[in-house]
Order: structure tokens, then C-alpha cells, then sequence
């Protein structure tokens, strides 16, 4: 008889065949719990992104289904292009009507409105989730999403091909060993199940078994260690992406409304106040934009660092998206303890910053809402932070503000702006005025500044309140363009007409400037209108002059070589560097009316006012007083050597037609 055959059939081959038995039964069941574990696992932290997800694009869609603007809604919904598990997702409104929809494409709906449940649910190896969509507790509608599980069905297949090889690498194992070493099995693999249900239990992966052993049993010890170590990287690598910034490493706006719900909650329990602020970098555009956006990227990270030291233990602080920051303040027991964190955010970022080479000065808007009183949800107190932040950021850089319920008016009149600013280009809304500049001693026009009205719905709009609606929705540049040929055409205009040449003033933004093809852009406007640029002059703000914006320079002395004249203006206000001022391009400054309205009535303003003058003379350039009201304040200029006046003493902004009578009238005098 064959040996082997003989051996199968002895006590050891059955023996063997019992521990093998065991050896597999005992595995099967472990990797079953691990995959029971990790499939558990993953699918809840699919369910919770899926669900982080839905929650971003139900309350960005409110303002879509408030206004009935399904345009934005088909946009915003479809941005989950790049999202390739989505299948479709879709916006019903109140009735429950479809309002909008994105299907990736070859998806069809295979699941009924009525049929989605309210918490997250798979069918068809797809996800489902709904979620509603409110404002002020109002139901506006519903938004409902579905996406594949292919990486989760490749996370199946990746398991059951380590658990197979696992199993192969065991059975091969329990061949090799003896009735010896078998009994030496037990106690790890015990130890092994004992791991085994503490994971499928607890659904922790921190634990791991001692390895001290360099046999068989070692290596099964470290599979098992090394498949934890995966899974629970890949839970943190999960946890991380989900609720931290990357660049930052700030919680992001997930983790922030999560612990702003929990703040709420323990706030109500406690009876405390809790306030919520809402950051806004002033010119970082300009930074981004004129260093690149590896500057602006380190810039973001400094400042996310300055912004944690003014934290007390109990706040948090997270990036909400760009340059915009939103930071927590628990225990809060009056007003003083929101001034004294704000003003060390003040304080810290006025220290300035070196960064990729440059010395850069950094403010902040913020706005405030506090809870209760401004809103008794997360919602409702972002929306009103963000609301009081827009105040703050118009009352000038490094300015704050609080809530307050007349400011919902506000923000519902520049929401308005910005759905209809695209529009007001082919409507013609915008239109220009022109507001004469008169020498002083001669009272000849001697030029006129062009400036830009908004007739919106038969009112008119306030530069003030939608020039910075135009810069956030990238229309600035654009709408600079168009205000810089409307001027140069209607200079032309009037000297075709036979009326005395005279110069045209348009205000341009730093952003503007900044445009690698400004001066060639300027000299094209020239070329195209016929006017000489001697009768063109740029007026700019101080701010552009700041830091990085140090750049323009080069493009402004390039439009002086061409004749066209530069002024400064609102000179006294801004942050100007009187040690550079001589070397800037500048041969017109105009001093700020602020200073000029106080004439005669505070010696202070007459005393900048007077200095500014001197300063000016001494580096060669006209001087023009803004604002000028009254006789007096004519009268005064006129004894300091200002030599060019504009204001209401002489005339309002005028339209096209009323300054070419009024140019008339004073050359004929």
C-alpha cells in the first residue's frame, strides 16, 4: 500500500484535516466580521459624505428657488460633473414640481420622488438620499441625489482578494505544521478572535496583536495588523478629507456646522451666548492676482495661523472657502468678549506678513451674529454673519459689524444686483455723467469727470452699492472697459462738435490696472475713439499704490510716455508711502472732500488741506479740490493756490448733453 495512501488514512492525517477544518472556519468567520466591519463602516461614511454634500446644495440652491432661477440651479447642480459616483440629482419645489436636474449622462431616475425616505438608503448597488430645503424654517422644496457604489464594490473586491490570499497562505501553513504545533494555534488565534469581535463591536481600529513571534503565526499576526493599519488609515485619511482644509489644515465648513449645531445645542441647554463671526480678507484679489496664487495660497496659510493664536480655548475657527474664514466663540457673556477677540484679530493681522518675498499688510471685514438674537440656527446665523460682514467690508478695510434685522434688505437688494448686473449690459441700464472740473482763478472749464449711474428698474443705484457687486461677480473689468471708451468717445464727440478740448477723468480700479494688457488695452481704446491722450487722464485711489500693487507703476509710467495723464485720487486718506510719492507717475493729485467740506469750520482740515497743497506744488503736480460746496470753501482754495475745483458749488454730474451746454456756456463767457 502506498505510504501517503496509508497516511491519509491514519489518526494524524484526520487530526490535520480537523485543525485545517478549524484553521479555515475560524478565518472565514474573522474575515467575515472584518468585512462585515469594514463594509459597515464604509458605507456610513459614504452615507455621511453623500449626506455633507446634499446639505452644501440644498442651502446654496435657496436663493435659486426664492427667485425662481433655475438657471443658477441647473449651474449649481451641474458642478457634480467632476463628481463622476453622481448619477442624478434634482430639485423639486414646494409643489413638487421638478425645478431642476442633472443626469449624468446614460442615468436614468429609477427611483420616485414619493419613493426617497428621509435618511440615506441603497438600492440597486446606488445611494439615495433627499434632503429639504428650507429658509427661516420655510419649506422651499426638496433636493434628491443618487450615486453609484462602484468604489465601494472595488473595496469588496480588493478585500476578498487579501482574504482569499490570507486563506490560501493559512491552509498552506496547517499542511506544514505537526500535531505539535497545533496546539500552540490556539491561544493566538483566541487572541485573534478576541481582536476580531472588539473591531466588529466597536467598529475602533486601533488595537493590534503582539507580534513577537517569527513563525507562520507571526505573519498571519501581522496580516491581520497590517489590514488594520490600512483600514484605520483609510478611515482617517476619510475623516480628514471630509472635515479639514487641505491647504489650511483649518476644520472646513462641515466640521464647522457640526460644531456650530453642537454649540447651539449647549448653548440652549447652559442658557449662554454663543457668537459667530464671518472673515473677509480685504485685497486679497489684488494680492492673488498680482503675485500668483502660490503667494496668495502661503498668505492664506500665515494668516490662518495668526487667526488660531487670538482663539481661546473654548473657540474654533474654520476656512469657509477662498479667503473667507469663520470662527466660533463659545461662552460668551456680553459684548466686551466679542470687541476684545476682535480687536486681537485686528491687532494681529495689522502686524504685517513676509511672504514669497514680499512684506505684505493683511485686514479683515468681519461680521457678527450672535445667538439667540440674530438666529436660532446654524443657517440662520451664517446667513446673517455673512449679511453683517458685506456692511462691514463697505464701511472700508478692517471694519466690523454686527446683525442687525434692517440689513436683510440690504442683502436681498444686492442679491437683486447681482442676478440682474449680467443683464444690465444689453439692457443699457448703465449710463455715464459728467461733473465739470473749473480752474480756480480763470473759472474756465478746464475738464470733466466721467462717472457711472445705474438706472435700475427706473431708480437710480448707488456706485457705492454695486461697484463692489460688480468686482465679487468678475464684472469689474469689463465694466471698466466700456466706462473707458464711453468717456473717450464722448470727448471726441465734443470736440467734433467745435467745442473747446478739454480733459476726460475716469476712475479705475487696482484690479484694472493690474491686468497684464492694461496699457496696450488704454492705447487700443484711444486708437479706436480718435482722442489724443493728453485729454485722457486715469485717476486711481491710493490703495493701488499698496504693496504688490507696487507693480502698476510700471504700467502707468508706460501710459505717461504716451501723454496720458495720471492722478491720485482721495489723496489723504489712504496708506501712500510720502517716500515713494516722488517717484510715482503721478502729475495730478486730488485732495480728498472729507477735508474740503471741513473748511472754515475745523483748523485741522484746513491745515491737511494746506500741507497737501504745499507738498503737491513742491513735486510739480495740479492740485484739484473734490466736494467743493460753497464760496468760502472756493474762496480758501483760492488763497492756499489749489488750482482746480469740482464740486456742487459749480455743478452736480451732468449727462452728455447738459455738460456740452454747460462747456458751451463757459467758453462763451
Amino acid at each position: 500500500m502506498n505510504p501517503l495512501q496509508k497516511k491519509r488514512n491514519g489518526f494524524f492525517y484526520k487530526q490535520l484535516i480537523a485543525v485545517v477544518g478549524i484553521n479555515i472556519l475560524t478565518l472565514l468567520i474573522m474575515a467575515g466580521l472584518l468585512y462585515s466591519s469594514f463594509i459597515t463602516a464604509y458605507e456610513d461614511n459614504l452615507k455621511e459624505v453623500m449626506s455633507s454634500k446634499i446639505r452644501l446644495l440644498a442651502a446654496s440652491s435657496t436663493s435659486a428657488l426664492v427667485f425662481d432661477d433655475r438657471e443658477s440651479a441647473v449651474t449649481l447642480l451641474s458642478s457634480l460633473k467632476e463628481h463622476t459616483a453622481t448619477r442624478y440629482v434634482q430639485i423639486y419645489d414646494a409643489d413638487r414640481q421638478l425645478f431642476a436636474e442633472y443626469r449624468r449622462p446614460g442615468q436614468l431616475v429609477d427611483v420616485d420622488i414619493d419613493d426617497f425616505e428621509s435618511d440615506a438608503f441603497f438600492k440597486n448597488k446606488n445611494i439615495y438620499l433627499s434632503q429639504p430645503i428650507l429658509i427661516n424654517s420655510e419649506y422651499l422644496g426638496v433636493i434628491v441625489i443618487s450615486a453609484d457604489t462602484n468604489s465601494l464594490n472595488e473595496q469588496k473586491n480588493h478585500y476578498v482578494l487579501i482574504a482569499s490570499a490570507v486563506l490560501f497562505i493559512s491552509l498552506l501553513l496547517a499542511y506544514l505544521l505537526n500535531w505539535q504545533l497545533q496546539k500552540r494555534l490556539t491561544a493566538p488565534i483566541s487572541e485573534l478572535m478576541k481582536l476580531v469581535g472588539y473591531v466588529a463591536k466597536n467598529k475602533k481600529y486601533h488595537r493590534r496583536l503582539n507580534n513577537a513571534r517569527d513563525d507562520e503565526i507571526g505573519d498571519l499576526t501581522l496580516g491581520v495588523n497590517t489590514m488594520l493599519d490600512t483600514i484605520e488609515a483609510h478611515e482617517t485619511q476619510l475623516f480628514q478629507r471630509a472635515n479639514y482644509d487641505e491647504l489650511t489644515q483649518l476644520p472646513n465648513r462641515h466640521l464647522l456646522m457640526e460644531r456650530l449645531a453642537h454649540g447651539i445645542n449647549t448653548a440652549t441647554r447652559n442658557k449662554t451666548e454663543i457668537a459667530l463671526l464671518f472673515l473677509d480678507l480685504d485685497r486679497f484679489k489684488v494680492i492673488n492676482d498680482s503675485l500668483g496664487h502660490r503667494v496668495g495660497d502661503e498668505l492664506l496659510v500665515q494668516v490662518a495661523g495668526k487667526l488660531v493664536r487670538t482663539l481661546r480655548k473654548s473657540d474654533s475657527i474654520s476656512r469657509w472657502g477662498g479667503d473667507e474664514f469663520v470662527m466660533l466663540l463659545e461662552n460668551i457673556k456680553n459684548v466686551k468678549d466679542i470687541n476684545n477677540i476682535v480687536e486681537k484679530i485686528v491687532e494681529e493681522l495689522a502686524k504685517p506678513t513676509m511672504t514669497g518675498g514680499h512684506l505684505l499688510h493683511v485686514s479683515t471685514s468681519i461680521g457678527i451674529a450672535r445667538f439667540p438674537q440674530d438666529g436660532d440656527d446654524s443657517l440662520s446665523l451664517l446667513k446673517h454673519a455673512d449679511i453683517s460682514m458685506y456692511r462691514a467690508k463697505a464701511k472700508g478695510p478692517g471694519k466690523f459689524e454686527y446683525f442687525n434685522p434692517a440689513m436683510l434688505n440690504d442683502s436681498v437688494k444686492r442679491l437683486t444686483l447681482e442676478v440682474t448686473a449680467h443683464e444690465a449690459f444689453e439692457k443699457k441700464d448703465f449710463f455715464m455723467v459728467y461733473q465739470p472740473q473749473v480752474a480756480v482763478t480763470s473759472g474756465s472749464v478746464i475738464g470733466f469727470e466721467a462717472l457711472i449711474r445705474w438706472n435700475f428698474n427706473g431708480s437710480f443705484v448707488s456706485p457705492d452699492e454695486f461697484l463692489p457687486v460688480i468686482e465679487e461677480i468678475g464684472l469689474m473689468h469689463d465694466l471698466s472697459l466700456w466706462v473707458l471708451e464711453q468717456a473717450c468717445q464722448q470727448n471726441v464727440d465734443w470736440q467734433n462738435a467745435g467745442l473747446p478740448p478739454v480733459s476726460i477723468a475716469v476712475n479705475l480700479p487696482p484690479s484694472f490696472i493690474l491686468h497684464i494688457d492694461c496699457a496696450q488695452l488704454i492705447q487700443s481704446i484711444l486708437r479706436k475713439t480718435g482722442l489724443a491722450a493728453k485729454y485722457l487722464e486715469i485717476e486711481l485711489t491710493e490703495n493701488t499704490f499698496i504693496g504688490p500693487a507696487l507693480g502698476a507703476i510700471s504700467v502707468l509710467q508706460s501710459l505717461r510716455d504716451i501723454g496720458v495723464v495720471i492722478a491720485l485720487d482721495d489723496f489723504g486718506t489712504g496708506y501712500s508711502c510720502l517716500s515713494y510719492l516722488k517717484d510715482l507717475p503721478i502729475r495730478t493729485l486730488k485732495i480728498d472732500g472729507t477735508f474740503i467740506q471741513e473748511l472754515g469750520v475745523s483748523q485741522a482740515s484746513e491745515g491737511i488741506v494746506q500741507s497737501i497743497i504745499t507738498l503737491g506744488k513742491g513735486l510739480g503736480m495740479t492740485l484739484v479740490a473734490e466736494c467743493v460746496e460753497t464760496e468760502q470753501q472756493r474762496s480758501l482754495l483760492e488763497d492756499m493756490e489749489c488750482d482746480i475745483i469740482q464740486g456742487y458749488l459749480y455743478s452736480k454730474p451732468l449727462p452728455a448733453a447738459d455738460a456740452a451746454s454747460f462747456l458751451m456756456a463757459q467758453s462763451t463767457d
